[in-house]
């Protein structure tokens, strides 16, 4: 019986404790993020969210997937970046990217993930974890309206009671109100200043986002015993591609690619010294060709992936060949990589630097490291691939968010503006405040300086409009100090 009643005990402790957090996320989400820009509130947030997943699970930390709390390190430090920078491209991706992570992180620290996170079928348990809850919306409700009043004997139930008083009091409220309203103008001032509108808002976003937040955690809890859960069966995949066709296709395919490097080294990279078809200059050639380059380069990793997982095993020396062949195809697709990334730098010298431009040269990067995990793959097959995917381009993606894209396109725009008298003042004003203090620089030309102050005018009257503490932001901070010395 004493077992019973401190299990009945430990589950009542759990209910008030999911009430507890999920009130604290609501008014805490409310307070942060009702019309307010995102800044230092973003990343205070989501340290909320980790540490009321530690509180939840505070006992049970024995039976917890506890390597898995290292996914809280790239989480936090994604989101820092709404406390540092201002980009909005990647304000959007990691406003997808953070939530996803977070989810990813509770399922595997719980356990309650069929399948594990690197399989195309966790997506699966990321949207069960997601739309779960709604089936657990009603419990708050309920939980709380069983809460008993343990001071008395009975035990009657105080939500019904509450309920019933503040029905009974609106009534008797509204009259003694409109009457000394009349009988007291300051107080009648008082009650027709309250924003009664606006306390609505604000209410049902509390509650929406508290009961979302219980009901989360609920269904976490409630599918969570500190057990092993059945995982999803290993996909045998049917080795079905012959050695001999794949051997002929990869030998021509790597003919064909060593030309196209000779002529790479010989032309692009050997700079003017070669002469070329009469009817293409330097700029004009190196211009060219880039997209279908990076192309060729994605249907040569897709190639390498297939082999090696699709590949029938034929013999020894076969396969020994065969891995040869595609460590050549990956050799080669780093000279037409390396060819691809020059001509972007030369097609930015000759028209400028845009997000587009940058967002492909980092998916080149991405690209580079990628295929060096295919060569590793193609002779140590156990290498778990796609965690190995899945964490290059996480690291990658966090170091594009630190890069601070905005000032490397505004400070290259601006050297060529110098170097060539071109500059497209109007992508330069849809960068965002990280450009402002590069922009300083062309107050120093009187073409351009009427242009620049006005824009910091318009400016400063939208960085004002974003205050709070809650959207505190270094690089909107730092812009505010720059326009702030030239527009009083």
């Amino acid at each position: 019986m004493e077992d019973i009643n401190n299990i009945n005990c430990d589950i009542s402790i759990k209910k008030y404790r999911l009430l507890l957090c999920g009130l604290v996320t609501g008014i805490v989400f409310d307070v942060f993020f009702y019309n307010k820009t995102l800044g230092i509130s973003y990343p205070v947030f989501i340290l909320l969210i980790l540490t009321i997943t530690v509180f939840i699970f505070f006992k049970a930390h024995d039976r917890l997937e506890n390597r898995t709390w290292i996914w809280a390190a790239p989480i936090l430090i994604l989101s820092i970046t709404f406390a540092i920078y201002s980009n909005q491209v990647l304000k959007v991706l990691n406003s997808i990217i953070i939530p996803y992570l977070v989810i990813m992180m509770i399922s595997l620290v719980s356990a309650t993930n069929r399948a594990e996170w690197s399989d195309i079928r966790f997506l699966a348990d990321f949207f069960k974890r997601v739309f779960t809850p709604f089936r657990y919306i009603h419990m708050p409700f309920i939980t709380f309206s069983r809460m008993q009043d343990r001071g008395g004997e009975n035990k009657k139930r105080i939500f019904p009671r509450v309920a019933i008083g503040v029905l009974i009091s609106i009534p008797i409220l509204a009259i003694i109100i409109w009457l000394l309203s009349s009988a007291d103008i300051v107080f009648k001032d008082l009650f027709i200043n309250i924003p009664v509108s606006n306390i609505v808002r604000h209410f049902f976003l509390v509650l929406a986002v508290t009961v979302y937040t219980i009901s989360f955690f609920w269904a976490l809890v409630g599918s969570y015993g500190g057990k092993e859960r059945p995982g999803y069966e290993k996909i045998n995949w049917k080795r079905f591609l012959d050695p001999v066709i794949l051997m002929t296709l990869l030998g021509l395919l790597n003919i064909v690619f060593c030309v196209f490097s000779i002529i790479q080294f010989k032309y692009l990279f050997g700079g003017e010294s070669y002469i070329l078809p009469s009817a293409f200059t330097y700029a004009e050639y190196a211009r060219r060709g880039f997209f279908e380059l990076v192309a060729v380069a994605v249907i040569n990793f897709l190639i390498i992936l297939i082999t090696v997982s699709f590949l029938k095993k034929e013999g020894k020396k076969a396969d020994i060949a065969i891995k040869i062949l595609l460590s050549l195809l990956a050799g080669f697709t780093f000279v037409m990589l390396a060819s691809a990334f020059y001509r972007m730098l030369v097609y930015e010298k000759a028209y400028g630097f845009t997000y587009l431009r940058i967002f492909v040269q980092a998916f080149m990067v991405l690209l580079f490291f990628l295929f060096i995990i295919n060569i590793v793959f193609i002779w140590y097959e156990r290498l778990p691939i796609i965690k190995a995917y899945f964490i290059t381009t996480l690291a990658v993606y966090i170091a594009l968010n630190f890069a601070n894209v905005d000032i490397i396109i505004a400070s290259n725009n601006i050297q060529r503006y110098d170097e060539t008298g071109e500059l497209d003042m109007e992508y330069l004003k849809d960068l965002s405040c990280d450009a402002i203090p590069e922009m300083e620089e062309l107050l120093e030309d009187g073409k351009v300086r009427d242009e620049v102050l006005e824009y910091f005018k318009q400016k400063k009257t939208e960085l004002q409009e974003q205050d709070g503490w809650q959207s505190l932001n270094y690089s909107r901070a730092r812009a505010s100090a720059v326009i702030g010395r030239y527009v009083k």
